[in-house]
């Protein structure tokens, strides 16, 4: 706490004890707002809702209060002109997209239509069993679509899964076919 600027400590309204950040002044007078409900009664000024005041010197803090004085710079001054070169020309053009007769894009037609792998969420176990296996049946029809139209492409084949295989001369079994040179 030794490296904090002093000018941002601040002291509670409703106790004096209570010292604390600037910035931690809001939830903490929400807390003691709560405890100190009816024992102090604070005035809440106009001009910035931290200010908490008792009754009597509220007239007088509304009268010098700091925040005041950014309020009534705002409230005395003319609004800001624009300057020539903030301003640029308006943009013409014949496009107008709001005048254009497409339909509402639809995700879920599209994904029932592209090949894309779609979930269910939030149905029945049931329903979604059945969810499944029409996706399935769906995108293995796609696949079938595109590989019959996809037929001068060679495409490397899947590799075979080693199977186990017993030999008649060992009583042991290998897990691979394996030259003997090997083993």
């Amino acid at each position: 706490m030794s490296d904090v600027d002093p000018n941002d400590m601040v002291y509670c309204p409703y106790d004096k004890a209570h010292k604390m950040l600037r910035k931690k002044l809001q939830q903490h007078i929400i807390k003691c707002r709560e405890y100190f409900k009816d024992e102090i009664e604070l005035m809440v000024c106009p001009f910035n809702k931290a200010h908490l005041i008792p009754e009597p010197e509220f007239f007088q803090h509304t009268k010098t209060c700091d925040d005041r004085k950014i309020i009534a710079h705002y409230q005395h001054n003319a609004a800001a002109e624009l300057v020539e070169d903030t301003k640029h020309e308006k943009i013409e053009t014949e496009e107008n997209w709001d005048d254009d007769d497409v339909p509402d894009y639809d995700p879920e037609a599209y994904a029932s239509n592209a090949n894309v792998l779609r979930s269910a969420k939030g149905i029945f176990p049931a329903q979604r069993k059945a969810f499944v296996k029409e996706e399935r049946k769906r995108l293995l029809e796609e696949q079938s679509d595109d590989d019959t139209a996809n037929d001068n492409i060679n495409l490397p084949q899947a590799m075979p899964i080693p199977t186990r295989i017993t030999t008649s001369t060992s009583n042991r079994s290998a897990p691979y076919k394996l030259s003997n040179r090997q083993r």
